[in-house]
């Protein structure tokens, strides 16, 4: 036999070879794709899991937050009532006096609202008996104010310029109303004012109860020396 023949079986056996061959090149690069596929979708999947792990994180914390805002909103409100109450439960009721008071025209300093008594002063820059008080009334004043004791100018001038003017040229910032808004209430409109004059003087407690009453200006300078005794010491 002719060596450069080939025999059937051996042409079948090339052809078998080269078509393995070639099916081994071919599967290969699917096998691969499959490979690179199966991947990314595993990737894709793992980053799908870790974004909603991510989004249900966030959405717990947003909801923690909101329930740590939740309570301290409710606490501050709460504690906001608890200083309310405490404030309304603290804060006398107003007194006879300064219900009173209130109902006329102030054309002096501020009322002490919490005093404990009130000396309403009558006076009137016409009338030379209540200027001598007025030195007396100042003195003692000063030492009234930082004791719960507040002194109150009823001036008898004409005019509330006048009456203010009065008090200026004393230096007086006490509270001050008019003696003829006083007397057109007949002397009703303050409780324990009592049948004033010039000069007068009245000393009552926060309710209004009258302590003294007196008229004329040796009694009235009396009364104002003698306030601490008839106000503080006498509880």
């Amino acid at each position: 036999m002719n060596s450069d023949t080939l025999s059937p079986m051996t042409i079948r056996r090339k052809l078998l070879t080269l078509l393995v061959a070639c099916f081994g090149l071919t599967l290969a690069p699917l096998s691969a794709q499959d490979d690179i596929s199966l991947t990314d979708e595993t990737e894709t999947s793992v980053s799908d899991s870790d974004a909603e792990d991510v989004s249900t994180n966030k959405k717990k914390k947003k909801k923690g937050k909101k329930a740590k805002k939740g309570k301290k909103n409710k606490k501050a409100d709460e504690e906001t009532t608890d200083a309310d109450a405490s404030e309304e439960q603290s804060e006398p009721a107003e007194s006879a006096v300064v219900t009173a008071f209130k109902k006329f025209k102030n054309i002096g300093g501020r009322l002490n609202q919490k005093a404990e008594y009130y000396i309403y002063l009558y006076s009137a820059s016409t009338c030379g008996h209540c200027q001598r008080c007025m030195p007396v009334a100042i003195e003692q004043y000063k030492k009234m104010k930082a004791r719960k004791v507040e002194l109150i100018v009823i001036c008898g001038d004409g005019t509330e310029d006048a009456a203010k003017k009065y008090l200026k040229s004393y230096k007086m910032k006490n509270p001050c109303i008019m003696f003829s808004a006083l007397q057109a209430t007949g002397f009703r409109g303050l409780p324990g004012c009592g049948m004033p004059g010039l000069p007068a003087i009245s000393v009552v407690d926060k309710d209004g109860q009258m302590i003294r009453n007196v008229i004329g200006a040796g009694q009235v300078i009396d009364t104002l020396n003698e306030w601490k005794s008839l106000t503080i010491d006498r509880k």
